[in-house]
C-alpha cells in the first residue's frame, strides 16, 4: 500500500502549535481570554454537531446541554446561532433542533464516491451487525492517529468512542496498523518526531519495541491491542485496501471490553478480512 510521507508543512503546523502556545504567554489578560472563548465556542460547534451525527435524531437544547455537559444557557445561544447560519433547523411546535441537508454537504466534496456508493458504511454496519461492538475507521492526521467514523457498541457493557477521538500514533492499535505501512527507516523518523514532541520522558518511544511489534502486525495482518489507551478496553485493527476513492489510507477498528477481545481475537480478525473482501473488493 503507498504511503503518503508526513509533509514537512505537518511537522511545521505541529511546531508552531507550540510556538503559539509560547507566545500566547506575551497576550495580555483581556486578549487572552476573548482568545480562548473563541476557541471554546468554536469546539462546542463541531461538539454539537457530533452529537446528532451520533444520535441521527432531532433534540433539544436540554438534551445537547445535558449530554455534553455545557451550560444551558450558552448552548441556547450556540444553537439558536447555528441555526440563523443555516446548519441546524428549529421545529418550533416540538422546541427541538436537527441539522439541516447544508451540514451533510461541508465534506461531501472530498470523498463522493465512497460514500455515494455506501460501501465503507456498508462495512462498518455489518461488522456491527455480526459482532455488536464498536466499529470505528481511522486515518492518521499529522503526528496522531484520529477516528474519523464510528458506530457504537450495542452490548450492556461497552466501550464508547466519540468520532473525532485522538489516538496516540505509536500507542494504539490504530496507529500500529497505519504505521505498519511505513517502512522501517521512515518508521525511525516519525518516532524522533513522537518524542521530541513529548515532554514526559518516560513516555518516548523505544523504537527496538515498537518495530518488533509493526513487524508482528505484518505477519498477522492486523493489529492488536490491550489496555493501552482505555484501562479494560482494546482493539483490533486492519487496514483496508487502498480504495479509489479515499484521499488517504484507511483502518478500520473492532474495539471492545479485554476479556471479548481476548476471547475472540482470531475469530474477530477472520471475520474482519472476509468482511472487508465483501465489501471493498472491486
Amino acid at each position: 500500500m503507498a504511503v503518503k510521507r508526513i509533509s514537512t508543512d505537518e511537522i511545521a503546523s505541529t511546531d508552531h502549535g507550540v510556538r503559539t502556545k509560547a507566545s500566547a504567554r506575551n497576550v495580555n489578560p483581556a486578549a487572552r481570554q476573548k482568545i480562548d472563548g473563541s476557541v471554546k465556542s468554536a469546539k462546542r460547534v463541531f461538539e454539537v454537531l457530533e452529537f446528532f451525527e451520533e444520535h441521527q435524531r432531532a433534540a433539544s437544547t436540554i438534551e445537547v446541554a445535558d449530554a455534553l455537559k455545557f451550560p444551558q444557557s450558552s448552548t441556547s445561544v450556540l444553537m439558536r446561532t447555528m441555526t440563523s447560519l443555516g446548519y441546524l433547523r428549529y421545529d418550533s411546535s416540538r422546541r427541538n433542533y436537527i441539522p439541516t441537508a447544508r451540514v451533510s454537504m461541508l465534506g461531501h466534496w472530498l470523498s463522493p464516491a465512497l460514500f455515494e456508493r455506501g460501501r465503507l458504511i456498508n462495512l462498518m454496519e455489518d461488522l456491527s451487525n455480526r459482532t455488536n461492538e464498536t466499529i470505528m475507521v481511522g486515518v492518521q492526521n499529522g503526528l496522531t492517529a484520529q477516528y474519523i467514523h464510528v458506530i457504537q457498541a450495542k452490548l450492556p457493557m461497552r466501550l464508547y468512542v466519540k468520532a473525532g477521538t485522538l489516538r496516540p500514533l505509536g500507542r494504539s492499535a490504530l496507529g500500529y496498523a497505519l504505521l505498519s505501512n511505513y517502512k522501517d527507516q521512515e518508521v525511525r523518523r516519525i518516532v524522533k518526531l513522537l518524542n521530541l514532541h513529548e515532554p514526559d520522558p518516560a513516555r518516548h518511544i523505544k523504537i527496538k519495541n515498537l518495530l518488533a511489534e509493526l513487524a508482528n502486525v505484518r505477519r498477522k495482518g492486523y493489529a492488536f491491542s490491550l489496555n493501552l489507551v482505555t484501562p479494560g478496553a482494546g482493539a483490533v485493527a486492519m487496514n483496508l485496501p487502498r480504495i479509489t476513492e479515499s484521499q488517504q489510507p484507511l483502518v478500520i477498528c473492532v474495539a471492545g471490553l479485554t476479556d471479548a477481545l481476548i476471547r475472540q481475537e482470531q475469530d474477530i480478525a477472520n471475520l474482519m478480512r472476509r468482511t472487508i473482501d465483501f465489501h471493498l473488493s472491486d
